[in-house]
């Protein structure tokens, strides 16, 4: 009678670690982690982006590029593209091969006046965006403005 009573304690303990498991393990991730997450993906993709050394352009930063492209547009790479040019088509292959191929949908866009952006990737978002702060780059009459906004 007693081994009856010790397996019914174990089958209630067993029973009770179960639905302690499932439900810790199932529980969906807090919204504002989730938030947290994508502004910060946001912040760090810019702050890489303009650190990047370019690979055809005298191994110039991405942030020089982007100061040439806001000011002179001096700067040729590979005698072909301006510093507009090369910083848009690294600037598209870098998120694509992140954000698209995570299917996360941006607007990423470059700036003096923000009406009238220099550079302009992904679509506008509608609806919820996790942003990061416009990253400004000073340059000789102001500052260039980088932002990154990521949808959903």
């Amino acid at each position: 009678m007693e081994i009856l009573g010790l397996a019914i304690v174990v089958v209630l303990i067993l029973v009770a670690t179960i639905f302690v498991v499932r439900f810790l393990a199932f529980k969906k991730p807090t919204e504002y982690r989730k938030d947290f997450v994508s502004s910060e993906l946001a912040y760090n993709i810019v702050n890489t982006l303009l650190k990047t050394t370019s690979k055809d352009c005298s191994q110039l930063t991405m942030t020089e590029l982007l100061r040439d492209c806001a000011q002179a547009r001096s700067i040729t790479c590979n005698n072909i593209y301006n510093s507009c040019k090369y910083f848009n088509e690294t600037a598209k292959t870098i998120l694509g091969d992140t954000l698209t191929e995570w299917k996360m949908n941006y607007e990423f866009s470059v700036y003096i006046n923000p009406d009238q952006p220099l550079i302009k990737l992904g679509a506008a978002c509608r609806g919820e965006r996790k942003s990061s702060t416009p990253w400004p780059t000073p340059i000789g009459s102001g500052n260039v403005y980088t932002k990154l906004d990521i949808c959903g």
